[in-house]
């Protein structure tokens, strides 16, 4: 057991250096806003073209090239892109570290074949403006800026550097399945683990 645990540790510590993660809990000073004022969300990449103009809503995922959490949901992730594509659901990766260049990006996204629109939020007003507090996670947000999700994409992670293996569920999925059916929503919001972003500032 003390093995088992100290190897635990081992691979939490490994994680957080190899991401510049920090320990501390998630802040609970992000907005907790239903609706979200038009002027703060963005309107172009970091290349400078128009974001896509989602009919239903769009996800805003939260994402670092050098989170090893972030890297192992990418075959995930461009699978669930590719087929909201055609329902309505549009996909924005956005990259909140503080150091973080457009061609780390680039890099990123062509080394784990996910080329998405991406933004860059190195300050972190994105991520404060919208509730996002852990990189990887996401924000879904309705064509007329209702937040209708906050959190995780699924349940594989149990804390920082522990997974037991294959989700059992598939929350993100799941939230789009119910957007593109026009069902109810399963749930609003769950908690996601990984590395926790910088306080908001006033």
């Amino acid at each position: 057991m003390l093995m088992r645990a100290l190897a635990a540790i081992s691979i939490a510590a490994t994680l957080l250096s190899a991401s510049n993660c920090t320990t501390a809990t998630a802040s609970k000073d992000r907005s907790i806003e239903s609706i979200i004022p038009a002027n703060d969300l963005p309107t172009t990449d970091l290349d400078g073209h128009p974001l896509p103009a989602a009919t239903l809503a769009t996800v805003y995922l939260f994402a670092g090239p050098e989170c090893p959490i972030s890297r192992s949901y990418c075959p995930e992730l461009a699978r669930l892109a590719a087929r909201d594509r055609a329902r309505g659901i549009s996909w924005v990766m956005v990259f909140s570290e503080y150091d973080i260049s457009a061609e780390a990006i680039r890099t990123f996204q062509r080394e784990y074949s996910i080329p998405l629109p991406s933004i860059i939020d190195s300050s972190q007003q994105l991520a404060c403006r919208i509730g996002a507090t852990v990189i990887p996670s996401v924000v879904v947000i309705d064509a007329n800026r209702h937040v209708l999700y906050r959190g995780r994409i699924d349940d594989r992670y149990k804390a920082l550097g522990v997974s037991y293996g294959p989700p059992t569920k598939r929350d993100l999925a799941d939230v789009v399945d119910a957007i593109a059916a026009g069902h109810p929503l399963p749930f609003a919001s769950t908690a996601a683990v990984g590395c926790v972003l910088p306080r908001c500032t006033p």
